[in-house]
């Protein structure tokens, strides 16, 4: 679960070219406190068109509803420190699979202190 230096740096410039550091943060340090899901959502083949997504509900019905990250949630993270510290980053695009991903709460705290 823990996030190595490279995908650290991966996920903090693709989150600066957002063009919101202020938002973008204040946003991540919500994810860190609440543990919620967040996404990123390509729109097009191509991948001109991506969205970062921040709000939970959206999420949910994005993936097909809560019970279905909860079951995603619980899959991922298996004992009881990696739930309480876990985080899941969702991948969705227009058409395909989801990813999710891993995250630790320590990964997104350095994605916001590299974006600070």
């Amino acid at each position: 679960m823990f996030n190595t230096e490279h995908e650290k740096e991966i996920l903090a410039d693709s989150l600066k070219r957002s063009g919101d550091p202020e938002s973008i943060v204040y946003c991540l340090e919500t994810v860190a406190n609440d543990h919620s899901p967040f996404a990123l959502y390509i729109a097009t083949k191509d991948r001109s068109n991506c969205t970062w997504i921040f709000d939970p509900d959206t999420i949910y019905e994005m993936v097909g509803g809560k019970d279905i990250h909860d079951k995603t949630f619980r899959s991922l993270f298996t004992n009881d420190i990696e739930r309480s510290e876990g985080i899941l980053f969702y991948i969705l695009r227009k058409i395909g699979t989801i990813i999710s991903v891993r995250v630790s709460e320590k990964t997104i705290l350095d994605v916001i202190n590299y974006l600070s």
